[in-house]
């Protein structure tokens, strides 16, 4: 394991991801319900939900920023425990400076997972970049670990994976998930309409 990987993980105490081509494989689908209602669905990979669970059971604080809106991003989030969910941010560096106020966590503690030109911002800003074998090559020449994963197919949890190995609490997690001992610390969802809050 690259030795710089190795000690921005161990830094690590606040981490974001993107949704779209990050924790789905970025095709958006609709629904119109029986009141003419167009209701986005997401598919989520449950495996990619456990490494961020395990992640922040191991002391990182999670969230999410997303250009989108959908309702479904929230309940994903507070099935996950996270503690920050920004929706409709188009400037996702601005809302991770507030993040980080928040939560009293520098950008040198903090981690951003992104796919396309539209994290840019974000991934210049943070310590730690990451990134999905899907992301366009503007983020990949910018990544610190790229998962050989495609987006929605396992590459957060890959990243997650990664992580815990490199801060040494990995096989902390699966002993504990095997003998029962495990538990899932869940916060209390902060959630930040970014559109609102400009």
């Amino acid at each position: 394991m690259d030795e710089k990987f190795i000690q921005k993980a161990k830094k690590l105490k606040l981490l974001f991801t993107d949704i779209d081509g990050v924790m789905t494989d970025s095709k958006l689908c609709w629904y119109t319900d029986g009141e003419g209602r167009h209701i986005e669905v997401k598919n989520f990979e449950s495996l990619d939900g456990m490494g961020m669970i395990f992640l922040r059971a191991c002391g990182v604080r999670t969230g999410i920023i997303s250009r989108g809106s959908a309702p479904v991003l929230q309940h994903w989030a507070k099935l996950l425990g996270m503690d920050i969910l920004y929706y409709s941010a188009m400037d996702k560096a601005a809302a991770l400076r507030d993040a980080c106020e928040r939560f009293g966590v520098t950008l040198e503690e903090t981690g951003f997972i992104g796919d396309d030109i539209i994290d840019l911002g974000a991934l210049h800003a943070v310590n730690f970049r990451l990134s999905v074998t899907n992301a366009v090559d503007e983020v990949k020449v910018l990544a610190d670990y790229t998962s050989p994963k495609r987006g929605g197919y396992g590459a957060v949890r890959d990243i997650c994976e990664q992580i815990l190995k490199a801060r040494g609490q990995w096989d902390d997690v699966v002993q504990r998930v095997t003998d029962g001992t495990f538990e899932d610390h869940k916060a209390d969802l902060t959630v930040v309409n970014w559109r609102v809050k400009k």
